[in-house]
């Protein structure tokens, strides 16, 4: 699927285990992100706080309850390369769609950071114990924090996890890191809970990634199509972005068909003040 005109934005999705619930993050313009939390049992769309920095999804979850989000950003710029107490990259803890962080971890760097939810109290913090303590503005509160001793790298630790964890098998890696740059892509299938089906993802980067979808039935591959994001919803669903929009996918006969959920294309950046519900724990 293609677009003509301005480029579509570029839509990633966390799903919640537990609930209907899916976190939308929405990139673009260049260097902005809007949250937009997903009811998946209506398709209802509530849009959130925009973000004018990088919010790195493959270092962030959402709780099983879909209540919590825990996210990796940074925001460069005079004030926060200046700033020694929260830093130009930090780890929080919000309400989506909201960003307004009730527990923060500066990191100084954008190395690892990020972490996982193990259960909706219990969360897998990809620092190491010496940046493991909160900003006194923004504690912990029912929440349960394990540091990681062992952090390293970039969105590995964190994204390679969190894939297994929700079902997916690595079938197909790069062999090096120049390869990023290659036709080799890095391949993921993940099966139906329920149906004999497989949802194939080969992903290549040039230098944007590019999310290459298939379903596995019968023996047969057939194509979804060129995204950004594809998986199985809460129900079973088959759920895909592409171009910006967000489409539900049903297997008939030899191909299958998408119906268009949302199209985000249209939304432009504003101010949002956060709710008193979204302030606190």
């Amino acid at each position: 699927m293609t677009r003509r005109g301005a480029p579509s934005c570029r839509l990633q999705v966390l799903l919640a285990r537990k609930a209907p619930a899916g976190v939308i993050f929405r990139r673009g313009p260049s260097r902005w992100v809007q949250l937009i939390k997903w009811n998946t049992a209506h398709d209802t769309f509530d849009e959130g706080q925009w973000f004018h920095g990088h919010i790195y999804v493959r270092r962030s979850d959402v709780s099983p309850n879909g209540c919590l989000l825990i996210y990796f950003a940074n925001k460069f710029n005079r004030r926060t390369l200046a700033d020694k107490q929260y830093s130009y990259a930090w780890t929080a803890i919000s309400r989506p769609p909201f960003l307004t962080a009730l527990a923060l971890w500066p990191k100084g760097d954008c190395w690892h950071g990020g972490g996982l939810f193990r259960s909706d109290q219990d969360v897998w913090l990809n620092h190491r114990p010496a940046d493991a303590e909160p900003h006194p503005n923004h504690r912990l509160k029912g929440v349960r924090v394990q540091a990681n001793p062992e952090a390293y790298g970039e969105d590995d630790p964190v994204f390679v996890q969190r894939m297994e964890r929700d079902g997916w098998v690595f079938v197909q890696g790069l062999e090096n890191a120049s390869e990023s740059r290659t036709n080799r892509p890095v391949i993921w299938e993940k099966q139906h809970h329920r149906k004999a089906l497989t949802l194939r993802v080969q992903t290549y980067y040039d230098p944007e990634e590019r999310w290459l979808c298939s379903l596995l039935a019968r023996r047969k591959e057939r194509e979804i199509g060129v995204g950004t994001w594809a998986d199985f919803d809460q129900q079973g669903r088959l759920v895909f972005a592409s171009d910006g929009a967000l489409f539900a996918g049903v297997l008939r006969r030899n191909k299958v068909d998408l119906a268009q959920l949302a199209d985000f294309n249209q939304s432009k950046p504003r101010a949002l003040k956060a709710p008193a519900w979204a302030s606190r724990w």
